[in-house]
């Protein structure tokens, strides 16, 4: 059947719903060999001056922690390759729906859903991290759990649920052999366009859920921007992605403006900053890529030992999720989301992933309570579940 994709949302520079399938190729890393083939491919991709080329995917979290050179603390993906991207042409996609009407993703309410980490084994990941902190080793940890759940069938119809419940400016979705990335994610992670030498980012962190009157709505806002955990969270992140792009800039190219502003999604508030950098000659998206993955907002500070502590303390390998998914086009454009809010569907599991940065002044309550918020739409999904799930008309 090929790789195929559906883009939704307004954050893509493409007009949308976009779907695409019928890849004229496929680059794909099974094993960390495989990685640099396929990074070398988006280069020429990007290098061909074919606007109607684009080539769409995503790089796990895993795959990123090999381009930070942190090999030892490397495990293999689970039900996906480690990256996988279809290279189509724009003149071949089709506007609106990827798939029937009727067709349906159905969660299998007789199976009981397994965790990661059980609310005693997620506090003591909370100390571990915090035990670092103190001793100087890290400065703050992104932790996350995952559930997983028997599930199966059109991963669309999943996708166009979950944008009807929360739409978002980057949601993707991807369905490969066997396997399918749902990602409804709000969080840009590279917008960059290589001939004009220009790229940016726009980290998430810090959370508040909305409330159910304007009063309480606007209280839950000011209580963010008073926060002073999650604005020292937010700085550290920041500044973290502002040395990022800093290693691809001219010096002195790299700016953020504006800085902690709160964007409103349904059900969410959320703390954003925008990184802007003016990119050196010569920087491709192989050289992006490597100075940036993992993502600071779903890693932590420094970055290269909150990963030491996330491999240590995470039982499972993340996959796609907090990967980066998005495309690399022929006009020398590329913009990638941070694959949060993401679905990974694999061998009859549906496995969803929520977490949240830990610093030392958290609360291992509220950390986890932040979890179940960041899950609100894919356990709406899972409730609204009789008969299946089935996709409207837009993806």
């Amino acid at each position: 059947m090929g790789l195929r994709a559906l883009f939704n949302g307004d954050g893509w520079s493409l007009a949308t719903p976009l779907f695409l399938e019928g890849e004229v190729m496929r680059l794909q890393a099974h094993v960390p060999e495989q990685l640099g083939g396929v990074l070398s491919s988006l280069d020429d991709i990007a290098a061909s001056k074919d606007t109607d080329l684009i080539a769409v995917g995503f790089m796990t979290y895993e795959a990123g922690v090999l381009l930070e050179g942190s090999t030892s603390l490397f495990r293999e993906p689970e039900g996906t390759p480690l990256a996988a991207f279809g290279v189509y042409s724009l003149r071949d996609a089709s506007r609106g729906a990827a798939a029937r009407p009727q067709d349906r993703f159905t969660f299998d309410e007789s199976a009981t859903p397994t965790v990661s980490f059980s609310p005693d084994e997620w506090a003591r990941g909370v100390e571990t991290i915090r035990a670092g902190i103190a001793c100087g080793d890290v400065y703050q940890v992104n932790l996350t759990r995952r559930t997983r759940l028997r599930a199966g069938g059109d991963p669309f119809a999943l996708a166009g649920t979950l944008f009807r419940e929360n739409p978002v400016p980057y949601a993707l979705t991807l369905a490969g052999d066997g396997w399918a990335v749902v990602s409804n994610s709000p969080e840009l992670f590279l917008d960059a366009d290589f001939a004009a030498a220009r790229a940016a980012s726009a980290p998430i962190k810090g959370t508040a859920r909305r409330q159910a009157t304007f009063r309480k709505d606007a209280e839950a806002v000011s209580s963010l921007l008073a926060s002073a955990k999650d604005a020292a969270e937010h700085i550290m992140i920041v500044d973290l992605i502002r040395n990022d792009l800093g290693r691809s800039a001219v010096p002195g190219g790299v700016s953020v403006w504006p800085l902690r502003q709160v964007k409103t999604f349904r059900h969410l508030h959320h703390l954003e900053s925008t990184v802007r950098a003016r990119l050196s000659p010569g920087v491709r998206p192989s050289d992006l890529l490597k100075t940036t993955l993992p993502g600071g907002s779903i890693t932590g500070a420094p970055k290269r030992a909150a990963l030491r502590f996330i491999r240590g303390v995470e039982p499972c390998a993340r996959g796609a999720y907090t990967g980066a998914a998005g495309y690399v086009r022929g006009s020398g454009r590329a913009i990638f989301n941070v694959a949060i809010r993401t679905a990974i569907l694999h061998a009859g599991f549906a496995d969803y992933h929520a977490g949240g940065g830990i610093v030392w002044d958290s609360d291992m309550a509220a950390e986890w309570a932040e979890t179940e918020t960041k899950s609100i739409e894919f356990a709406a999904a899972v409730a609204g579940n009789e008969g299946g799930i089935g996709r409207e008309s837009g993806g």
